[in-house]
């Protein structure tokens, strides 16, 4: 069985940079079953701490505020080789530049996970204070269904 990880990113301190760590939290309070040989990890805003998380799993699902130029609160399932060659105009929310580098050196060390995708959320405001916007907030059980769906689809891949 592939070791699978579900990764929150975000920082709840920049409004919908949050997102990703808030539907984690929905996905850690439901305790679905259907992704409950996954483990569900907050990893705040990344960073090279997103390096060791990335190694232990063969299959992970990240889940973050992603800019790309969709309407707030629209979601996108990006795969690995999408990020890599950016194929599609993205910014991953305030962390992009030390993700494409953890993604780089766990390339070069042979720890990038087989299978790597990222569950992004339209963000609407990045601005610095505590709280998703209004936008994100009144979509939250629209998100997390959507969310839960992209799992099942990702893990019913072989």
């Amino acid at each position: 069985m592939n070791h699978i990880g579900i990764i929150g990113l975000g920082n709840p301190l920049r409004h919908d940079d949050g997102i990703g760590i808030e539907l984690l939290g929905f996905l850690q309070s439901e305790k679905d079953i259907s992704y409950k040989e996954a483990e569900l990890i907050d990893a705040g805003t990344g960073g090279m701490n997103l390096l060791h998380l990335l190694s232990r799993f063969d299959v992970v699902v990240l889940i973050d505020a992603v800019d790309f130029k969709g309407k707030p609160g629209e979601t996108r399932l990006f795969t690995l080789e999408e990020i890599q060659q950016k194929k599609t105009p993205i910014r991953l929310s305030t962390h992009e530049s030390d993700f494409i580098n953890v993604l780089a050196l766990s390339k070069q060390l042979n720890e990038l996970p087989h299978r790597l995708y990222v569950f992004g959320v339209q963000p609407y405001d990045l601005s610095f204070g505590m709280g998703l916007s209004m936008q994100l907030k009144k979509r939250l059980p629209e998100l997390t269904k959507s969310l839960k769906k992209e799992i099942q689809q990702v893990l019913s891949r072989k």
